[in-house]
């Protein structure tokens, strides 16, 4: 097992340790987010959809999204098609 940095671990491809376990629970809330405006993506205005997507998507990245990244996605929810956010049960990396 090759250490990357304290609390990240790699093995086989896969990340480990407490920096993976964060961004994998980061991943699920993101998904979760997600999946709970979809499913109110009827009651909202375009305004409140794209911030709540953009919400969703800035706790995931921990960073600035810039607007093409969140207009893709509002586009998708506001023509019914359904964003899939699966999250894997180990982190893989390069």
């Amino acid at each position: 097992m090759k250490t990357t940095e304290e609390g990240l671990y790699v093995h086989n491809g896969f990340a480990y340790g407490v920096l993976a376990d964060a961004a994998l629970r980061r991943f699920a809330e993101t998904g979760r987010r997600l999946d709970l405006l979809q499913e109110e993506a009827d009651t909202m205005t375009d305004a409140q959809l794209f911030c709540r997507t953009y919400r969703a998507l800035k706790h995931y990245t921990q960073g600035e999204v810039n607007a093409t990244q969140v207009a893709h996605p509002v586009g998708q929810v506001r023509r019914g098609v359904r964003l899939e956010w699966s999250v894997p049960e180990r982190l893989t990396c390069a």
